[in-house]
């Protein structure tokens, strides 16, 4: 894709230039940090990416008309040198919360694990982070790490592994036009795709590419985009495969 490409899709999708909407998510990332966090100013400005603490001070007082501090709460716990930083991510709820901790621990991937209804990942280079839920559209994000930087790329693969980003209302109302999968739908409303950590793996893409190639799952499936993937995944949960479910329902209609 060209530049002149990417910044027309920007602009008709997102309403902004690819710049702004980076300085747009350096700005709520920060603002997050000042008011869920004690961290210094410093830090703060360095793990959201801003270039100096100049620059970050200069964004705020733009945007907010006030300086960083001011949007500190007094709310956030103080956390001892070495502890990390904790912060909240959220979610549009229902979420299956039990059934992607059976999904990631089932796939057993290495420097993860899951325990006492967490998720535990070590982080190549040095550091950890922790995923847990707290309350009904959140999750707990621990991460400690050696350079507070990398923390924007820590915190975008969670969100990708727990496939934060999710419309399951959407997902759901386009899904169940499918008679078939309506009911199945209906019994996980919240299932997610579990992602995967390596994200600079073009390999590990979600992809809603079915690995049946017979032309009738084809053309069924076909009728679930963009959401095959899902479709797919609500299939597994109840052991069924696309082929299965089309010969099941060849079976009822003959006996009908």
């Amino acid at each position: 894709m060209g530049e002149r490409q990417l910044r027309r899709l920007f602009r008709q999708h997102l309403g902004a230039a690819p710049v702004s909407v980076a300085q747009t998510r350096r700005v709520l990332l920060a603002k997050q940090l000042v008011q869920e966090t004690r961290m210094p100013m410093a830090e703060v400005a360095m793990a959201a990416g801003f270039g100096s603490v100049r620059r970050f001070n200069e964004t705020f007082q733009r945007l907010y008309r006030r300086p960083p501090s001011a949007l500190r709460r007094g709310t956030a716990p103080d956390a001892a040198p070495g502890e990390g930083v904790r912060l909240m991510l959220a979610y549009r709820p229902p979420y299956d919360w039990d059934g992607m901790l059976a999904a990631l621990a089932a796939r057993a991937a290495p420097l993860e694990r899951v325990e006492g209804g967490r998720w535990m990942r070590e982080i190549e280079g040095g550091g950890a982070v922790t995923v847990e839920p707290a309350g009904r559209d959140r999750l707990a994000v621990h991460v400690s790490i050696p350079d507070i930087t990398g923390l924007p790329g820590v915190l975008a693969r969670v969100r990708r592994v727990f496939d934060l980003t999710a419309d399951p209302a959407m997902i759901a109302a386009h899904l169940s036009a499918d008679p078939a999968l309506a009911p199945l739908v209906s019994r996980r409303p919240g299932l997610r795709l579990v992602g995967d950590w390596q994200v600079d793996d073009p390999g590990a893409l979600m992809s809603d590419r079915l690995d049946d190639a017979d032309e009738r799952i084809a053309a069924r499936a076909e009728g679930w985009r963009p959401w095959r993937a899902y479709g797919a995944a609500h299939l597994r949960t109840e052991g069924l495969g696309v082929a299965a479910l089309i010969e099941q329902e060849t079976r009822h209609d003959q006996a009908a």
